[in-house]
């Protein structure tokens, strides 16, 4: 099955916060939000969307209090790709974007993995500043 191209049918929002209700009145809308690797804890947008079906993580640490860095961002890197490509075959008409980006101002990103997860979303789904 081909994936379709995001240009032509996918429709993204950016949203200031989503809470729970949010998410369970809107089935049909796919809401994405930065989560760890280990998809643990309760902090931020986590808190509403984890284990919502429509809801989709895409990873910016390993765990709780364990950020990716720079000794490991080629296998971040990785995780953050699949993550993206597996929002791409969700096929969704409408992604709710978190306004504020995936990474939450009590966490830090080495530049590179940074940068890397920003030029993959822009390619993917053509976001203005993803992150």
């Amino acid at each position: 099955m081909a994936l379709h191209s995001p240009r032509e049918t996918v429709h993204i929002i950016r949203q200031t916060w989503t809470t729970r209700d949010d998410v369970r009145a809107n089935r049909d809308v796919v809401f994405v939000y930065g989560d760890n690797v280990a998809r643990e804890g309760q902090r931020g947008l986590a808190r509403q969307m984890r284990g919502e079906p429509n809801a989709h993580p895409i990873s910016i640490s390993w765990a709780p209090f364990s950020p990716f860095t720079h000794a490991t961002a080629e296998n971040a890197k990785v995780q953050i790709k699949q993550d993206l490509e597996a929002l791409q075959a969700r096929q969704p008409e409408l992604i709710v974007w978190p306004l504020g980006g995936l990474i939450p101002e009590f966490q830090t990103l080495p530049n590179e993995i940074h940068q890397y997860l920003r030029s993959e979303a822009k390619r993917l789904f053509f976001l203005a500043d993803p992150i």
